[in-house]
């Protein structure tokens, strides 16, 4: 008589599961939508996670974000603003330092939300939150040249398809904002009447 160890054989069907499992979850992620029903027909009908949950449509761009100063009625060169920033070993656990280039991040998406819902009228772009934070920032957070009255900002997509031929497209340029006082123009809609 064969004497079976029910442990081990226990251990070798969750095993064998869960790594095919793990197989049939690789194969999920695969770009290629056309094989995504593969896994749910059938007897076995396996679920499996899919990446495209949280990210239905992969980045293809990158984001830019560039100030100028207005010295005298002369305006200066562009200086872009780093959104994002190197990541230390450690952020994959805490990474704290990420909350202010989330909020310019987040806040230039919805500049960008309000400049397509709005047209070519920026007038009333500035009063959206998006727009008085960045304005904001760039009023009271960055430097800026001596004797300067005023400043403004640009949005840029570039789309990366190669490092010798990055495509560039302005996307968004603000009116001119004081550097003391109120950043939304006096002649913008309230937001009472929005």
């Amino acid at each position: 008589m064969v004497s079976v160890n029910t442990e081990r054989v226990k251990t070798a069907a969750v095993t064998a599961a869960l790594a095919g499992w793990l197989a049939a979850t690789a194969v999920a992620q695969i770009p290629e939508q056309r094989f995504d029903g593969l896994l749910s027909r059938g007897k076995l009908r396996i679920p499996t996670p899919n990446w495209r949950f949280f990210g239905p449509n992969p980045g293809t761009k990158d984001n830019h974000l560039l100030y100028r100063d207005i010295t005298d009625g002369k305006p200066g060169e562009w200086t872009e603003i780093p959104i994002t920033r190197d990541r230390p070993w450690y952020a994959l656990a805490w990474n704290a330092r990420n909350r202010s280039p989330k909020a310019l991040f987040d806040a230039s998406q919805h500049v960008l939300a309000q400049a397509v819902a709005f047209g070519s009228a920026v007038l009333p772009v500035t009063t959206a939150s998006g727009y008085r934070l960045l304005a904001r920032y760039i009023q009271l957070h960055l430097p800026h040249t001596e004797g300067a009255s005023h400043s403004q900002f640009m949005l840029l997509h570039s789309y990366p398809t190669s490092p010798e031929d990055r495509h560039i497209d302005p996307v968004f340029v603000s009116m001119e904002f004081p550097l003391e006082g109120d950043v939304t123009p006096a002649m913008a809609p309230s937001l009472a009447a929005a």
